[in-house]
């Protein structure tokens, strides 16, 4: 890149994109498509027997959580979105598919730590940043995260979702954004609030990853809000699962789910 690698991470960081790299076609269906994360969470909820849950869903996880709701709403007592989005997700990961530049950011923990910081969490240490940079150079790793956000739907309408059926539209939301990480992301937010009127709105003082730097105070706020939240039936709980999720399971007490 004739500018540099430092002005591909700051583009990474503002657009999601990597500069001057043609973008192929979308894949019709694959394995890492909204629609087969939604079956596996189907199946690993009934499996366990958690319906009703209360669903928790962080940054890219918004399509595939939405795909869930939408197939098994009844398996879900509640949707709190944790800084979620489908047009800009935290971890730059298209520069994972920029040969050279992808391997060198994995290679050398100092670049892989400061696009971390950049886009992720500001105050993520040196370790912690290791252990994410060894996750992604297992074998296969790098190709299957690059995969996985060339899959991702950054054409889902939330307010559509939203008003897709009845059982979506009562689903009791909350939203919990980050209001110290960028004016543009706050902008963000305020595209989520016009999308959700009805949901709960709440500020954390975390970035986009606040279960590294803010994780007390959202736990509490996830735990107040379905903590308030009235008590319902759960015997048919799991009665309407996807198909896929196979035979139904008995109702069991509530789990946070993210």
């Amino acid at each position: 890149m004739d500018r540099g690698i430092f002005h591909a991470f700051e583009h990474l960081v503002e657009t999601g994109e990597v500069p001057f790299q043609e973008t192929g076609p979308e894949p019709s269906r694959s394995f890492y498509a909204a629609s087969e994360a939604a079956a596996a969470v189907a199946r690993a909820v009934d499996a366990l027997g958690l319906a009703p849950v209360h669903l928790v869903l962080h940054d890219s996880a918004l399509a595939a959580g939405a795909a869930f709701v939408s197939a098994n709403p009844a398996a879900v007592q509640s949707v709190t979105l944790i800084d979620a989005t489908t047009t800009l997700p935290a971890f730059p990961a298209a520069v994972l598919g920029v040969p050279a530049l992808g391997r060198l950011v994995l290679r050398v923990p100092a670049l892989f730590k400061g696009l971390v910081r950049l886009s992720c969490a500001r105050g993520m240490d040196a370790e912690e940043a290791d252990a994410h940079r060894a996750a992604v150079r297992g074998q296969g790793k790098r190709d299957a995260v690059f995969e996985a956000w060339k899959a991702m739907n950054h054409s889902f309408d939330l307010r559509e979702w939203r008003c897709s059926s009845e059982e979506v539209k009562r689903l009791p939301m909350m939203v919990l954004w980050s209001g110290s990480w960028s004016d543009m992301w706050i902008d963000e937010g305020k595209k989520v609030t016009k999308a959700l009127p009805d949901a709960k709105f709440i500020y954390h003082y975390g970035g986009r990853w606040p279960q590294v730097d803010a994780y007390e105070e959202i736990s509490k706020l996830i735990a107040e809000f379905v903590t308030m939240l009235p008590t319902t039936a759960t015997e048919h709980g799991s009665e309407n699962m996807d198909q896929s999720s196979g035979e139904s399971a008995d109702a069991h007490s509530d789990h946070p789910v993210s």
